[in-house]
This record gives C-alpha cells, structure tokens and sequence, in this order.
C-alpha cells in the first residue's frame, strides 16, 4: 500500500462570488501538512490571471484526506485529517471560516 497520496480539497468563492469547490491530488507528501501547503501552492497558481497577484485565496473550508489502497487494489479516501496540522499556515496566505 502506498500511504502518501492525498487528496486536498478548498471550498471558495469565485470571482463572481459562487462557491465551488476545488480538489487537488498530492503525491509524495509526507503528512497532511505537507499536503495540505502543496496544495495551497498549485491553488494559488491556478486563482492568478496572468501577470497579477489577488494576495491569497478566499477559503472558506479545507478537507485533507489520505488516498488508501486496499490489499485487493481498491482505493478510497480515508477520513477527513482534522488535527491542526492541516490547518492553513501563514505561508498559504489563507483566511479559512473553518476546516472540516
């Protein structure tokens, strides 16, 4: 079984003010926290027009949850982290409502 893939998901609002949610695959990451900044690395890439920066993302809940595959091959989410450790840091630049 390969434990370090996780899937992150940020539930923000658009531009236009709708709320969606955004899920994000991390491979490799060591431990929810390393997934979870990972993730906030390629949001933050993708929320940016060209040649401008917004200074961070509008969160308002982030899931991180651990990609398991079984021994028969199946694969599932585990349960959402909810340690602190997979709270926003300062370097994400985020102001989440809540974590779930």
């Amino acid at each position: 079984m390969n434990d370090n893939k996780w899937m992150v998901g940020f539930r923000r609002r658009s531009g236009v003010g709708v709320i969606v949610e955004h899920f994000y695959l991390v491979d490799g990451a060591a431990d929810s926290a390393a997934a979870h900044r990972a993730a906030a690395r390629m949001a933050e890439f993708e929320s940016k027009p060209a040649g401008r920066h917004d200074g961070g993302l509008d969160v308002q809940r982030v899931r991180v949850q651990r990609v398991v595959t079984g021994l028969l091959g199946h694969v599932r989410l585990s349960a959402p982290v909810t340690d602190r450790m997979a709270m926003p840091s300062a370097y994400t630049a985020m102001s989440p409502a809540g974590v779930a």
